[in-house]
């Protein structure tokens, strides 16, 4: 009877460990989608960005483009053959305003975190799953063996 009651005492502390294992696996998982939302919101705002200052920056443009941000204004005339990278980042602000490098690159690195932890605590959760169901089987057996269960 005492192998049944450290058997089923191991199974208790594993599937208590299951259950918090879970509920971190929840709170990293919607850390994880709550920042991917605000990171894909990002890199369509740098795609967009990218985009206005290869437009200015481009030599073979037809038209003149105008500008007026980080203190730069002015238009980039047709006859130039490109901008400076001051004036294109310039052109570029202005017409994707929300692209902020700073807060994209802290998204990345916090998408890198919250994946890395949610994949732990998947990799953690699978084991003591597979542990679980040989404990499981071992209370059973020691239960057998003591005649707790009826081997009918």
């Amino acid at each position: 009877m005492g192998a049944t009651s450290a058997s089923l005492g191991s199974l208790l502390c594993t599937q208590a460990d299951i259950n918090y294992y879970t509920q971190q696996l929840s709170l990293w998982n919607a850390k994880y989608e709550g920042n991917l939302s605000k990171l894909e919101q990002q890199v369509k705002y740098e795609t967009q960005w990218v985009s206005a200052y290869d437009k200015a920056m481009d030599e073979s443009r037809t038209s003149a483009l105008k500008y007026d941000a980080c203190g730069l204004s002015g238009t980039i005339g047709k006859e130039q053959a490109a901008a400076s990278e001051a004036i294109a980042e310039a052109y570029a602000y202005t017409k994707v305003d929300e692209y902020n490098i700073e807060l994209s690159m802290e998204l990345a690195d916090l998408d890198i975190e919250y994946d890395t932890m949610k994949c732990m605590y998947e990799t953690l959760l699978t084991e003591l799953q597979a542990k679980e169901d040989s404990e499981k089987t071992l209370v059973q057996q020691n239960a057998q063996d003591t005649g707790l269960l009826n081997a009918g």
